[in-house]
């Protein structure tokens, strides 16, 4: 918390002291236009008369970050938005959060529309260099105009397009860099270490539970340690002795450093960039081209992607425009398994195995064992069959070798993406024109995974090949009729809308066993598995209006009302209505509001409500007919077709809802040399849909229904500053934040448990509920947990402790503990620009938030289970009666001192230094003799650098705050060059 404060103070120093300074500059010096446009749904606006809820992210943003999903840029870059990387693989696509969550499980993905036509392929696909800018819509004003699937927040991508009369502009870029964890893990024991102490616990178990005397049990834990863990990393039979010291002569034949196996401290990277601009009087192009190669965090792992865009405008008659963008994207990437519980997951196995477990096979003397090619082979730690006493069995993860995994399986994504929207525009008059556009997407994912034929998961059948291959296909169709006309004072604007959308997925998949060597294909398989197939279509029509009008350019109202048919609800709920009103007033344009320090003030607000259609099954995929009763065919009936009841359902089932208010206020003062935003909003979801608990006797245990309400709300805050301009030197700085709670208003029960979390009314649906630790008993090193005594209206009434794990686990007896959403988050940018050099400097920031650490709580089991790895912080357990330690006792016995508790919840507070780009612009004068007009060199660096309150972790985990062993993101150096001619 006092970190907290003292940033936040910083902070607030920081621009009293712009303030002051800005009170001495000219007043010729406005550095913000208040009239600029910005993108909009199905148009464009100025921004003096948006009333609604708008942040934009500019090209210049997007230029200085290099990851793969150029949503990336976001975070950090708009207040009220959560992004959240999935970890260290490239290529996969980040979570996305705008003012909370809005749903407990139906979708909180928002939606995104590129170019005017949404967007169901791989964002990955977008290459960053062809993008104008991103306005992320974020109040119900701003969204409404997409109805039922704008609940969640709607994200629009502009990508680039020439300008007239201008001729052809090449631009080249080009940059390499090397990428590596952007955090340290937690610190393991090392092979000499987990020897020791592995002792240390067989002899606690001896002394402490079976009463042997101290040397006794030492003696015993001596003679059972090899026999115990299965390996020996030692050069003698009794490595360590009664005592727990190594005895003499005794020496290490190997100490597998995981860690160093699985993670690539040295991922490069490789980007190339094309793009072709220009145009005639009537005509505009721009055509771009990029290559990216990316190495991911864990070996074998990487992305790599081929991109074409073209963007063609014309002017065809003073009353016709027509216009083209089409996009071919194609990438291909490596996934091996990175995150989860899985034997193959490469963090959850540095974390699992210990270091004596060899690399690579050994004899029964610690020798190596070779193949029949004099080949080191991987030891898969199931090597029982050979007749070896020593290592030939591991205890844990069985028949299984991460790094092995790496290299002796595969799992290759394939991806294309082909998209083009067209569009003609026909301009009645000056104020009326018909706008129709037409967008057709069509997405392909193959994805082949091949587990080993001798080793492995699949060894003992011979291999595995899974091949899936999806086909999905969107068709969009929009016609629009706008308005917009001046009279006088007054400025009337509308829009009338008709829009058909159509989306098409089409799975196949097959697998089979039994493979020769080398074989990755299905056609090599001996013993076909399995072959699924299905197809999944919705279709939804939509009528959708605008009417905005302003006095002035003073007073501004609009209203906006969409009415949505969808197939993903049966006919009696087929369609729903939208809307939203909203007004703003330019407080600055009254006379009376005349003064020399605030130059400009706007105070809008707006109330709306919105839809969100996206039902997900508990996997999380889509569920496109939720309201039909289906039969699952293709079961076998003792050998004939069979059919069974797949669900019941509730066919009055509908959109979740969401009711959006939203109050803004817009400043300037200092000649907008300081402008900003603060902002109050409110979002209350109705209707959730649920998973609703059901009589067994029926046949199934749920059926999913509208239950249920859920409410966001909290403040954003968005302050810019010119902090010096001159023509040698330019310093600006941005600051946004939020503040954001979340709360249960509504539900079917009073309570229930949702892993680390206890759902209930009042609370939010984040807050963590677990057994208190009280830390250890100094008499027997074991750990302890609080319990509460309560009365009759449930207030506590005494504490006590406990060392029955099972008694302080009581739902009953947990406590709510902490929420996993920060208190605030949010980012600062600072640019500089001193003569040709230029620095752009984003930090992204969190505090507030609980992060549960099941990877260290793993890691802090005491030796529970022979053979797991455990963290060097197992050093400091209890040794003797008195000790005083937050470390209970090493014993190699079942016990619960690792369990589920406050004793692994942590603060989760951290700073990034997310994005640092240095360049250099040679002046374009020294260059005309070449043909040249722009030679930039640039230094670009992502994540690199984070403070994070607790260590071992990346601090960017998943919503609910919990660990899934997931890979670590990358911090990268690149060194650019960008040429243009």
């Amino acid at each position: 918390m006092n970190v907290k404060l003292s940033v936040l103070s910083v902070g607030a120093l920081f621009f009293i002291g712009q303030t002051a300074f800005a009170q001495k500059v000219k007043k010729d010096t406005t550095t913000t236009k208040i009239d600029e446009v910005v993108v909009v749904a199905y148009g464009k606006q100025k921004k003096e008369a948006i009333v609604g809820s708008v942040s934009v992210v500019d090209e210049k943003v997007i230029q200085t970050q290099q990851a793969p999903s150029v949503l990336s840029t976001l975070q950090g870059s708009v207040a009220g938005l959560n992004l959240i990387s999935s970890g260290g693989q490239p290529g996969t696509n980040p979570t996305i959060y705008i003012r909370g969550v809005g749903s407990l499980n139906g979708s909180t993905e928002p939606l995104i529309v590129v170019d005017g036509v949404p967007y169901n392929g791989n964002i990955n696909n977008i290459s960053q260099d062809q993008v104008e800018s991103i306005t992320v819509l974020k109040d119900a004003s701003s969204t409404v105009l997409y109805g039922s699937r704008a609940s969640n927040g709607v994200i629009l991508i502009t990508t680039k397009k020439g300008k007239l009369n201008s001729s052809p502009k090449v631009t080249l870029t080009s940059l390499s860099g090397v990428s590596s964890p952007a955090v340290k893990l937690h610190k393991t024991l090392g092979a000499a270490d987990f020897m020791k102490y592995s002792w240390q616990a067989i002899r606690n178990n001896e002394q402490y539970t079976n009463g042997l005397t101290p040397s006794a049990a030492g003696i015993k834990a001596s003679n059972n340690l090899i026999s115990t863990l299965g390996y020996n990393p030692y050069n003698v039979s009794n490595p360590i002795d009664a005592n727990g010291n190594v005895v003499p002569g005794a020496n290490l034949l190997w100490d597998t450093d995981w860690e160093k196996e699985i993670l690539n401290k040295a991922a490069f990277k490789h980007e190339h960039r094309f793009t072709l601009q220009g145009g005639s009087d009537r005509t505009t192009y721009f055509l771009a081209a990029d290559y990216l190669d990316l190495a991911g965090s864990v070996k074998s792992s990487d992305f790599e992607r081929i991109g074409l865009r073209l963007n063609v405008d014309s002017n065809v008659k003073d009353w016709l425009k027509v216009g083209m963008n089409g996009a071919f994207t194609t990438s291909t990437s490596s996934n091996p398994n990175q995150a989860g519980n899985g034997y193959t997951s490469s963090i959850q196995w540095i974390y699992n195995i210990a270091n004596i477990y060899p690399l690579y096979m050994r004899d029964a003397n610690g020798g190596l064992l070779l193949d029949g090619f004099g080949q080191t082979q991987y030891d898969y730690g199931d090597n029982g069959t050979s007749g070896q006493m020593v290592n030939a069995q591991r205890p844990l993860f069985n028949n299984e070798n991460a790094v092995g995994a790496l290299y002796n399986n595969r799992n290759i994504i394939k991806r294309s993406n082909f998209t083009i929207n067209a569009y003609a525009q026909v301009n009645f008059t000056k104020d009326l024109n018909l706008k129709s556009q037409i967008g057709y997407e069509q997405y392909l994912l193959d994805q082949n995974a091949y587990t080993h034929y001798k080793y492995g998961a699949a060894g003992s059948v011979g291999g595995r090949v899974a091949q899936d291959r999806d086909l999905g296909k969107t068709i969009n169709f929009t016609n629009g009729l706008n308005y917009s006309k001046k009279f006088g004072d007054h400025g009337i604007d509308a829009q009338a809308l008709f829009e058909v959308y159509q989306f098409t997925y089409d799975a196949l998949g097959a697998q089979g066993t039994g493979f020769l060597p080398n074989v990755y294909v299905l056609n090599g398989s001996t013993v076909p598995e399995s072959v699924t197939g299905y197809v999944n279509q919705e279709r939804m029509v939509s009528y959708l209006g605008r009417l905005a009008y302003n006095f002035r350019n003073k007073y501004f109202l609009e209203g906006s009302f969409r009415s949505d048919g969808s197939t993903r609800f049966s006919e009696d709920t087929r369609w729903g209505s939208f809307y939203s009103l909203g007004g703003s007033w330019v407080v600055s344009k009254e006379d009376f509001f005349k003064n020399d320090i605030f130059n400009y003030l706007k105070l809008r607000g707006s109330y709306g409500e919105l839809g969100n259609n996206k039902i997900l099954y508990s996997n999380g995929t889509q569920n496109y007919f939720p309201y039909l009763s289906l039969y699952e065919v293709g079961w076998n009936q003792l050998g004939q077709t069979g059919v069974i009841l797949g669900n019941v359902v509730d066919r009055n089932l509908t959109w979740e809802k969401t009711a959006s208010t939203n109050v803004g206020l817009d400043f300037g003062f200092f000649n907008n040399r300081i402008t900003g935003t603060v902002e109050y909003f409110n979002k209350k979801s109705l209707d959730l849909i649920y998973a609703q608990p059901i009589p067994e006797s029926t046949g199934f245990s749920t059926i999913t229904t509208n239950v249920g309400s859920l409410k966001n709300y909290g403040w954003e805050f968005l302050i810019n500053s010119t902090n010096f301009k001159k023509d040698k030197f330019v310093w600006t700085t941005s600051l946004n934040f939020s503040l954001i709670k979340n709360k249960i208003t509504e539900m079917t029960q009073e309570s229930f448990i949702n892993g680390t979390k206890r759902w209930a009314v009042g609370r939010s649906a984040f807050d963590f509920y677990l057994p208190v630790w009280a830390g250890v008993d100094s008499a027997d090193g074991m750990g302890m947990w609080y319990l509460y005594e309560k009365d009759g209206n449930g207030n506590i009434v005494n504490t006590t402790t406990t060392k029955d794990y099972n008694v302080a686990n009581a739902v009953s007896n947990r406590q709510y503990v902490g929420s996993s959403l920060p208190d605030i988050s949010g980012g600062l940018t600072n640019y500089f620009k001193v003569g040709n050099f230029d620095l752009n400097v984003l930090a992204n920031f969190s505090f507030g938030g609980y992060v549960y650490d099941s990877s260290y709580a793993s890691l802090m089991s005491g030796f529970s289970n022979p053979g797991r790895q455990q963290s060097v912080d197992v050093m400091n357990a209890w040794q003797n009666p008195g000790d005083v330690t937050d470390v209970p006792i090493n014993i190699m016995k079942q016990n619960n001192n690792s369990g589920q508790s406050t004793r692994f919840l942590y603060k989760n507070d951290y700073i990034r230094l997310k994005s640092v780009t240095l360049g250099y612009n040679i002046d374009p004068e020294l260059l005309t003799d070449l043909g040249i007009n722009q030679f930039r060199i640039f230094l670009q660096g992502d994540n690199l650098w984070t403070w994070q309150s607790h260590k071992g972790i990346d601090p960017e985990q998943n919503i609910s705050g919990t660990t899934d062993s997931r890979s670590y993101i990358l911090k990268t150096m690149s060194l650019g060059v960008t040429v243009g001619f």
